[in-house]
């Protein structure tokens, strides 16, 4: 299979804590046409050992797994290829040497995305499966390693959650040598209802005119009730009562005998039972439509949005932005002579990446670097660090908002080169060379004047710099000048070399 540079083919690849998923689909009039789908039962959960390290074993099906999708990927264009790691790559120890070794294998880059960023665009995937309406909606996702319940009506969510259970983790929790009894299965209902409690009231207030459930597990749960004559293939508390009881009877998930129960979903159909019964009892649910879609059709689209509408991760920076009572109007002018530097050096410093919009960052970068002062000036580089890296910022994967922190962090005073040492390669040296960009910005504009100079950047070598500015610019502006003279200092210390004139 091959494609243009120009390709309308998408692939959106889920790292689950149980499958591994990847689609491929082509962009037909804003639906999805699917021309490909491959999964395979990885159970990464399961090889999360007592430190929380993937072992061995798991480390290398994985690894071998995402080998086999870059062969059918191979061709498709950077920009078109979303991969999400989920729950277990978030808690996993050694998620960074996985991260390093799968970037190899399936030959793009692997994003670490957050519960309620997982939540998101489960419920993108979800509803952009169902007809259109103005019904208020609960879309539930039952995972290896966690569970989402999302709140929403059209494509906008009023609610995300994300909780620490899910289908693998709770099996292993209460059903580890698969004997299901009264007792077991007890206390892992009751179990999953404590965690869903603290989510309860929200959840409730909020309400919903439709419950949709998505992913394996439910969908396996539902395919049992419909070819048992439980239910009709919508699930109901009744019918995953029938289940139970079926389950109770024979002892064990592996002695079970039903019709549409595959054997790739026993080792993880206890758990997932648990959960979802808790679910109704806790919630009141009283019926659950199964959807046909999940994250990876809701990473699609967000891909989508991105080359051709409005990018989540924009809305994101406004609401910081607002939140934290930005100077909007000095942000804007940092940015605009950030990204007026790059074009200059993007060449000679290679900060074009066909997966990671450099330009992007830098802007981002000089549109929240001052939003730390809403706590304290004293120290607010920090604040505007820990503020970008520990947020809810809706579409941003966990190493985009590492990167971010990593700049903000970097963007004035002493150089802390660990921010960037903690990063994959090669982000872990373009971004010196972005924060350096993003530094000069700021020094430039600290005199908050509207105007921007008109300056010619040349880089003699990978390290030194030089700033030519235009006619009498510096000697109006004695502040700059003096700054510009601090810089070169902190930037030697750092191993570049600044001159200007």
């Amino acid at each position: 299979m091959s494609f243009t540079p120009e390709s309308d083919i998408y692939a959106a690849i889920d790292l689950g804590s149980n499958s591994f998923h990847m689609i491929m689909a082509r962009e037909v009039h804003g639906q999805l046409q699917v021309i490909d789908k491959h999964k395979e039962m990885v159970r990464l959960r399961a090889g999360l050992d007592a430190d929380m390290n993937l072992n061995e074993s798991a480390f290398q099906s994985a690894i071998e797994c995402l080998t086999r999708f870059g062969q059918l990927i191979k061709n498709i264009p950077s920009k078109n290829v979303r991969a999400v790691g989920t729950n277990t790559l978030r808690n996993a120890k050694n998620s960074r040497a996985f991260l390093i070794a799968a970037r190899q294998a399936l030959g793009h880059h692997i994003e670490i995305i957050a519960g309620k960023e997982e939540a998101r665009l489960i419920f993108l995937g979800v509803v952009h499966g169902l007809p259109r309406s103005e019904e208020q909606r609960l879309v539930m996702d039952i995972g290896g390693g966690s569970t989402e319940y999302i709140i929403g009506r059209g494509f906008s969510n009023d609610h995300l959650t994300s909780t620490e259970m899910g289908c693998v983790s709770q099996t292993q929790a209460f059903f580890a040598d698969d004997v299901v009894t009264i007792e077991t299965m007890n206390r892992a209902i009751a179990g999953a209802r404590q965690i869903l409690r603290p989510h309860r009231k929200i959840l409730r207030q909020l309400g919903w005119d439709s419950a949709y459930g998505a992913s394996g597990t439910i969908k396996s749960i539902g395919q049992i009730l419909q070819e048992n004559q439980w239910t009709d293939g919508i699930i109901t508390l009744d019918g995953l009562q029938h289940l139970r009881q079926a389950l109770l009877k024979a002892g064990s998930v592996q002695a079970l005998k039903l019709n549409g129960l595959k054997d790739d979903r026993r080792p993880v159909l206890a758990g997932g039972l648990a959960i979802l019964i808790a679910t109704f009892e806790e919630l009141g649910i009283a019926s659950m439509q199964v959807s046909a879609n999940a994250l990876r059709e809701g990473l699609v689209f967000d891909t989508l949005g991105r080359l051709f509408a409005e990018d989540s991760r924009e809305t994101s920076v406004r609401a910081m932005q607002q939140w934290m009572r930005v100077d909007v109007q000095q942000a804007a002018q940092v940015a605009q002579t950030g990204r007026m530097l790059f074009n200059q050096a993007h060449n000679i410093w290679q900060l074009r990446d066909s997966e990671y919009d450099y330009p992007k960052l830098l802007t981002w970068a000089a549109e929240l670097h001052e939003c730390g002062m809403a706590i304290s000036y004293k120290r607010y580089r920090h604040h505007s660090a820990y503020l970008v890296e520990q947020a809810d910022m809706v579409g941003f994967t966990n190493q985009e908002k590492q990167m971010l922190a990593a700049m903000l962090l970097n963007h004035r005073g002493k150089f802390v080169q660990e921010a960037f040492q903690n990063l994959l390669e090669p982000h872990n040296q373009k971004l010196v060379f972005l924060t350096v960009l993003l530094r000069l910005a700021v020094r430039i504009h600290r005199g908050r004047d509207l105007e921007s100079p008109d300056i010619l950047l040349v880089i003699e070598n990978q390290t030194h710099i030089h700033l030519n500015f235009n006619d009498g610019w510096l000697s109006a502006h004695p502040l700059s000048q003096l700054d510009l003279d601090i810089e070169a200092k902190r930037l030697e210390s750092a191993g570049f070399k600044l001159t200007y004139a």
